[in-house]
């Protein structure tokens, strides 16, 4: 398909805010993201950033220039002790505030094999750190690689329930849904969980919003689901 059709004419004549915004959201596709990570299709994204009208178009052109250039400093980061944490962290904040892009970039993270190799190739230290770095805030002190990588990984993990817990919640499975509470009231005694929790829950994901604080069920647990 790509040899059939010049994408080059079809994004120069077919770049209103609404492609862009979906473009938006499959760039958090690593494979998409590397695509479009092209001197084409960023000169056409840079034309309509610096636009004289600021208006959405633009902005939304902003925010796919940076999530592709974000894409890149976070690939070399799972494997460059060197790389610039803070800036590779900027995706997981970025991504967290729509729930399309929060879906496609956790899919891609479990999924991707370039990028599963590159979390699991990380060795998990003998003696783990006292909690994750807090990489998304105003502070910006030193991060190490085996940090960055631990955050990651933590993140990816409580992702991975939450959006679980979104699944069992929505059809609704009771059975489900009260397993799945249980193991984020148990991470809430757990030092670190609150470095992590804060950029998926506050972030303006709406289904997620409401698990803050995880509060008991107004049903009590089921007397045969295990402890």
């Amino acid at each position: 398909m790509q040899q059939k059709v010049d994408l080059e004419q079809v994004f120069e004549t077919n770049m209103d805010d609404s492609t862009l915004l979906r473009l938006l959201d499959a760039s958090t596709n690593a494979c998409i993201a590397r695509h479009l990570s092209v001197p084409w299709f960023l000169s056409i994204l840079s034309s309509i950033e610096t636009a004289p009208a600021a208006d959405r178009r633009t902005k939304t052109a902003r925010r796919l220039i940076a999530r592709l250039q974000q894409w890149q400093v976070f690939e070399d980061a799972l494997s460059n002790t060197q790389a610039d944490f803070h800036v590779a962290a900027g995706l997981m904040k970025d991504i967290s505030t729509s729930e399309q892009s929060f879906g496609i970039w956790l899919e891609c993270m479990i999924t991707h094999p370039d990028l599963l190799t590159k979390v699991a190739e990380n060795p998990v230290l003998p003696i783990a750190h006292p909690h994750p770095p807090v990489l998304l805030g105003s502070d910006l002190s030193a991060v190490s690689h085996d940090e960055f990588v631990g955050f990651v990984r933590a993140y990816i993990g409580v992702a991975s329930v939450l959006a679980v817990y979104a699944w069992s919640d929505s059809l609704p499975n009771v059975r489900c849904r009260e397993r799945t509470l249980g193991v984020l009231r148990l991470w809430q005694g757990v030092d670190g969980y609150r470095e992590v929790r804060p950029i998926i829950l506050h972030a303006g994901v709406p289904f997620l919003t409401g698990l803050a604080d995880c509060k008991p069920s107004h049903a009590s647990p089921s007397d045969d689901l295990p402890p």
